[in-house]
């Protein structure tokens, strides 16, 4: 399979030696003697790297119309799984379930376009940024156009679905206490919500909101353009291993060095075929 860094290579958006140059000074950069921790220790046992994420958040991560998982953290974990020459296994977990199975052991690492906040980062440890973002609002189209400023939001009878112990719930119990949450457990149960008319818009990440937006054009729904707030979005760890750790932070550094990550970036943020291969909720709205 071809890999981005083949493609960046055969692009001559960085040349080969540069990346040997790039390669060579990340390691020097950092010192021989970290230990391998059980992070490490397990993956060498299992030959195998194992990603945490819910598969419900596009662009990020979202289950095809054939039963497998793709999206841009996928794709980045693969990337990464392909380096280390072991094999790659995508468990589906529910968002609430993803720092739990983490400290299980359950997984190696969880991704779901999740932000560093600072009380996530006292529970596990974060490799990053690798992209931002920020909480927006998708809603009927009278809703989006009756707001003039994200505060607008914060008003009584407006019903908002949200993700438990998400940014997204933490934004509405902190900035917009009058509204109404209405808790489900996925992404895709708050959009069917939306697509009935069952509750007014969905607060989730910008990016999320974006594609939710494309895929059901003409269902009267739209984004709100004005975020919520910033968001960094990093890898989530354990803090028990400093050399996978390590391992992350170079990889992530020669990602961003070598522009594999904005290739990344383009396709999953700005290319629209990928979508097709995605279930159409509108056969679940009846259900």
């Amino acid at each position: 399979m071809v890999s981005f860094l083949d493609i960046v290579n055969d692009n001559a958006f960085i040349p080969s030696q540069l990346l040997v140059v790039i390669t060579c000074v990340l390691l020097a950069l950092f010192p021989a003697t970290l230990n391998a921790g059980p992070v490490i220790d397990r993956i060498r046992a299992n030959d195998e790297l194992v990603l945490g994420t819910p598969g419900d958040f596009p662009p990020f991560t979202v289950t095809s119309v054939h039963g497998d998982l793709i999206g841009f953290d996928i794709s980045l974990v693969r990337e990464l799984a392909r380096n280390m020459d072991v094999d790659f296994r995508v468990e589906r977990i529910p968002f609430a379930g993803l720092i739990p199975a983490l400290q299980a052991g359950e997984v190696d690492i969880i991704m779901a376009g999740m932000s560093m906040s600072a009380t996530r980062n006292m529970e596990i440890a974060f490799v990053g940024p690798y992209g931002n973002s920020g909480q927006a609002f998708i809603g009927r189209d009278e809703v989006v156009q009756s707001l003039t400023e994200p505060l607008d939001l914060n008003r009584k009878g407006l019903r908002v679905g949200v993700l438990r112990d998400t940014t997204a719930d933490f934004t509405v119990r902190t900035v917009l206490p009058r509204t109404e949450a209405v808790y489900t457990e996925s992404l895709d149960q708050a959009m069917i919500l939306l697509l009935n008319g069952a509750i007014d818009g969905v607060l989730s990440d910008y990016p999320y909101c974006k594609v939710a937006e494309y895929r059901y054009r003409d269902e009267g729904i739209q984004v709100y353009e004005k975020i919520l707030s910033f968001e960094q979005l990093g890898m989530g760890v354990s803090p028990e291993d400093t050399l996978f750790i390590n391992l992350l932070d170079n990889y992530l550094t020669l990602m961003t060095s070598s522009g594999a990550l904005e290739a990344m970036q383009e396709y999953w943020f700005k290319n629209r075929s990928w979508v097709k291969d995605t279930p159409d909720l509108m056969m679940f709205r009846d259900f």
